[in-house]
């Protein structure tokens, strides 16, 4: 064959190849009524109803009070629906700073595993034509400053300041916005012994600011306003939590998601793992059935379990928030 033989052969399959990349996404230009000139990204919904459960998730309940110790945890989850079936990996570290009053808490979902139905990934406008696939999760950074503690009268209050980085991928699968957010919350417990040996309660309640960037020309951002209720029970070895909580959007497109939790941990003095487990009922706009299984590796205790010096109130601490 001779030399310009090849150059005809290679161009032609150069001009194949991006022919083929122009017309990937054919389906979905259709589907949506694209307009040929705005970008794609101006076609997604930034909120728990449009996306994937680890986007935008409903935060954390916190109960007033500060873990006492160094704490790393590791789960699996799963989020179940309709339309979406998801695993995941969770992480987090709770690092206590300076003192017993101040801690760093950072979190993450590693990776995630779905699947989507034709009808989700429409819903979403998602451009993941097969709509599986592997995304990997952003990563949270909080802080946790105990501003009341063991007051006779007053309930416990704990400020929390929490970031939320872009570090999420798959943005065409809608599973993770690509976008940065933050959100503030101050909550409040208090603790009542029980007639029961050992046994105790502790109501507690949270409110909140969250907020998080969207790709919206008039509304870059979305506010919200974030809230909590529940209560701990807490029993010789073990512990239970259930809470409602959710946060209210204001552009009012599937960004009020309410989720119930109920969620269970051992508190075995004597022992430096303890499992955890936890089951989300979404009932507005986030609408998964999710369970998390894990341990916690009190990684703080190490030296007062060798010693066999350690206090209750130590271990229980924030102990069934991870």
């Amino acid at each position: 064959m001779r030399p310009y033989a090849y150059l005809l052969w290679a161009g032609a399959l150069l001009l194949c190849g991006v022919v083929a990349r122009g017309q990937d996404y054919a389906w979905w230009n259709d589907r949506h009524d694209w307009d040929g000139v705005s970008p794609w990204q101006d076609y997604l919904i930034l909120s728990p109803a449009f996306m994937g459960p680890n986007a935008l998730p409903v935060p954390f309940l916190r109960n007033g009070s500060i873990r006492r110790d160094a704490e790393f945890q590791l789960d699996t989850e799963g989020h179940f629906s309709r339309g979406d079936d998801t695993q995941n990996l969770h992480l987090r570290l709770f690092l206590p700073l300076f003192s017993d009053r101040v801690g760093l808490r950072i979190g993450s979902v590693p990776i995630e595993h779905y699947r989507m139905t034709p009808a989700t990934r429409d819903a979403r406008r998602a451009r993941d034509y097969d709509g599986r696939g592997v995304a990997n999760g952003d990563v949270y950074l909080g802080t946790h400053v105990q501003l009341v503690r063991d007051h006779p009268r007053l309930p416990d209050v704990l400020l929390a300041v929490n970031l939320r980085t872009a570090s999420g991928n798959r943005l065409s699968a809608a599973r993770f916005t690509d976008t940065p957010g933050y959100f503030f919350d101050l909550s409040v417990g208090k603790t009542y012994s029980l007639a029961a040996a050992g046994a105790s309660i502790r109501p507690f309640a949270m409110v909140g600011f969250y907020v998080w960037q969207t790709y919206r020309d008039h509304n870059p951002q979305n506010d919200a306003f974030l809230y909590g209720l529940g209560s701990e029970l807490s029993l010789n070895k073990v512990e239970l939590r259930t809470g409602l909580g959710g946060y209210i959007g204001y552009l009012n497109d599937g960004d009020r998601p309410v989720v119930y939790r109920f969620s269970l941990r051992t508190r075995r003095e004597d022992h430096l793992v303890q499992y955890y487990g936890r089951l989300q009922l979404g009932l507005h706009d986030l609408t998964y059935t999710s369970l998390r299984l894990g341990v916690v590796l009190q990684v703080g205790r190490l030296p007062k379990h060798r010693t066999g010096v350690g206090t209750r109130r130590g271990l229980a601490g924030e102990v069934a928030d991870p």
